[in-house]
């Protein structure tokens, strides 16, 4: 009910304002019983065109409202002045109206048919006038503010698309960043394959044969038999040397991956996003298991990609040390903050890999985020996981 008065306030304020107009005109001639029922009646045939016009939308039965209107003005203005002088303004404030044109001021031409009536000029400039501004309110204040509401409403849905569609391509980069550092650990795997057969295949073969010709001289030629295994222990043991040391140099071990990771996600930021990065590692002699590594890595790169999205940050500041059974690492901006947490999927998620492993984890919004996180790389911690 309250949003159709809202939509129909206009019509409303016509229907009182020319009831008002035709009541003020049988009240003046309330001792003239035909002039105030003329009156009546030239009143409410002129408020059902007015009223007609304004709920069918239709072109050709509007002008049909708009010539009812008009001869009905032009009629109430020949039989009853004191009456058809504000009908005859307000159907051409109307007409103004409808069509769009900037001639509100027009109105006041009826002020000449007042005066040649002999009508009170005082009384009829100030209706017309209240009648102009309403009517210039309505057409082109309302009509301005209604039309920049919805540009805005555009504007803003264009900007939630646009902001929508950059969060999903940061997302799809950062993911295709993930993506180059396991290609990157799948070729060192690669590398050690073939590091492997190229460096112990053809001694591996070349023992087997030894061994092959052993069981054919074994009961024929003991002590060539002999010497033939004691080539194949020898050679076998340098093959072994040469694993270890093959896996000691290239093995690729989840925390080389994550701290390229990590270069990689801090040299992006600065190189795109022209924000400052500082990664700071202290772990050297401490052995994290590589589900830590992993989990630091994915919510380290969830953390960055909230503060390139949110926090309109200048610096950020990636540590990781290793302290005593724990590891703590600690990702921090200096952006705007927050005074309220939205847990999306992304904390969410964050908080998830945490308390998987039965670590801990903080987050501070005040200046700017700092996310704490403590998890377990020795025995396992004896608290219950939990969020503090």
């Amino acid at each position: 009910m309250e949003r159709h008065l809202r939509n129909n306030y206009f019509l409303l304020i016509k229907i009182v304002g020319i009831v008002a107009l035709i009541g003020r005109s049988v009240i003046r001639f309330r001792t003239h019983v035909s002039k105030a029922g003329l009156a009546a009646f030239v009143g409410a045939l002129f408020l059902l065109f007015a009223v007609a016009r304004e709920q069918y939308p239709d072109t050709k039965k509007r002008v049909v409202w708009f010539l009812g209107e008009l001869i009905t003005a032009a009629v109430g203005t020949f039989l009853i002045p004191e009456l058809g002088v504000y009908l005859l303004a307000i159907m051409f404030l109307d007409l103004v109206g409808e069509y769009q044109t900037a001639y509100y001021l027009g109105a006041y031409a009826v002020l000449l048919v007042a005066y040649k009536m002999n009508l009170d000029l005082g009384f009829v400039f100030v209706v017309v006038t209240l009648l102009m501004v309403i009517y210039y309110q309505h057409y082109k204040v309302i009509s301005w503010y209604r039309k920049t509401s919805q540009e805005n409403a555009l504007a803003e849905s264009r900007l939630k698309s646009d902001i929508e569609h950059s969060n999903l391509a940061h997302k799809d980069e950062m993911k295709q960043s993930r993506l180059r550092h396991e290609n990157e650990l799948l070729e060192e795997k690669g590398r050690i394959s073939q590091a492997l057969h190229d460096k112990l295949g053809h001694s591996i073969n070349g023992s087997l044969y030894k061994l092959e010709a052993v069981k054919v001289l074994m009961n024929k030629d003991p002590e060539q038999s002999e010497k033939i295994l004691q080539e194949v222990i020898d050679n076998l043991r340098g093959s072994m040397d040469e694993i270890r040391v093959i896996i000691r140099n290239e093995r690729p071990d989840k925390k080389r991956m994550a701290m390229k990771s990590l270069q990689a996600l801090c040299a992006e930021c600065e190189e795109q996003y022209n924000i400052k990065t500082e990664l700071q590692i202290e772990a050297e002699n401490k052995v994290i298991p590589e589900n830590i590594w992993e989990i630091i890595l994915d919510n380290t790169f969830e953390a960055v990609t909230n503060a390139l999205k949110y926090s309109g940050c200048t610096q950020i500041t990636i540590t990781i040390q290793a302290l005593g059974e724990v590891v703590r690492a600690t990702i921090m901006d200096n952006g705007k903050g927050a005074k309220t947490i939205d847990e999306g999927m992304g904390i969410s998620g964050m908080k998830a890999r945490v308390r998987k492993v039965k670590g801990y984890i903080d987050i501070e919004s005040e200046n700017g985020f700092r996310i704490n996180m403590i998890l377990p790389i020795g025995k396992k911690m004896e608290e219950k996981d939990g969020t503090d």
